[in-house]
């Protein structure tokens, strides 16, 4: 298990616990999290949700998660909508590199976080992780990320459409205080090169290349799928990705602290 999933889970009794799961994703952190229910004893559950959940995208999780799988019921949900649990009936929330898509709507972000209040138990877990935005561009290395990244975001912005907006770690506690949750550890992970990239910058290129042909400008489109070739083709020369650093915030529902 990597280093940022050791401190994400080692303090964490997964015995007969309802966990959520907010948002799956790719099903890395559901495998993790699956993976230690079973070292664990196997007597828990996770829903791990996710607004869009097509089948195709729901049997590349399973294969993912292999004999792990069944401890995972994987779930299209709207995380801002979570009236299919009741009040107070779940144990812990993991919600991992998912906020980056809530922060460009703050309110609604802050609905999100009302939302795990209202379904954990007191004294419920709450575990955030998220990316630190890149700032320092004079270090080359950061390029090829810095500019898929906010290129991403202006080619959503000309859709008329939010794609994501890193928040600092001060911001998140600040929104957890005014919900009703307390950080009691965190930690953060440094940036790291991606040597791996290979299949992520595929499908970030397919995407990119895709939400262009929506813009209704055709006056932008040449100069927008020029620049994400020349991202594409940066990154595969460099021979990595440079992932952003990461923060984990580890909370509690303040009613029982």
């Amino acid at each position: 298990m990597s280093e940022f999933y050791d401190f994400v889970l080692e303090d964490l009794d997964l015995r007969n616990k309802l966990i959520l799961d907010a948002a799956v994703g790719a099903g890395k952190a559901t495998y993790f999290w699956a993976k230690r229910i079973y070292e664990q004893g196997g007597t828990s559950k996770i829903i791990s949700i996710d607004n869009d959940l097509p089948q195709v995208w729901k049997e590349k999780i399973e294969t993912r998660l292999r004999e792990y799988g069944k401890y995972v019921e994987l779930k299209e949900a709207d995380i801002f909508d979570l009236s299919f649990l009741k009040d107070e009936s779940v144990d812990i929330v993991n919600c991992d590199n998912t906020i980056v898509f809530l922060n460009p709507k703050p309110l609604r972000l802050l609905l999100a976080l009302k939302e795990f209040e209202r379904v954990l138990k007191p004294g419920g877990y709450l575990i955030i992780s998220s990316e630190i935005p890149i700032e320092d561009l004079n270090n080359p290395e950061n390029e090829g990320q810095w500019r898929g990244w906010n290129l991403a975001k202006a080619i959503y912005c000309l859709k008329g459409e939010n794609w994501s907006s890193e928040p600092w770690p001060e911001e998140v506690k600040f929104a957890l205080k005014l919900i009703g949750f307390a950080v009691y550890t965190e930690k953060t992970f440094p940036q790291r090169k991606n040597l791996k990239y290979q299949d992520c910058m595929k499908e970030w290129k397919e995407v990119m290349l895709k939400n262009i042909e929506k813009i209704p400008w055709d006056s932008s489109k040449d100069a927008l799928i020029k620049n994400v070739n020349e991202v594409y083709k940066k990154v595969k020369k460099d021979g990595y990705l440079m992932n952003p650093a990461l923060y984990v915030l580890k909370c509690r529902k303040c009613s029982k602290l």
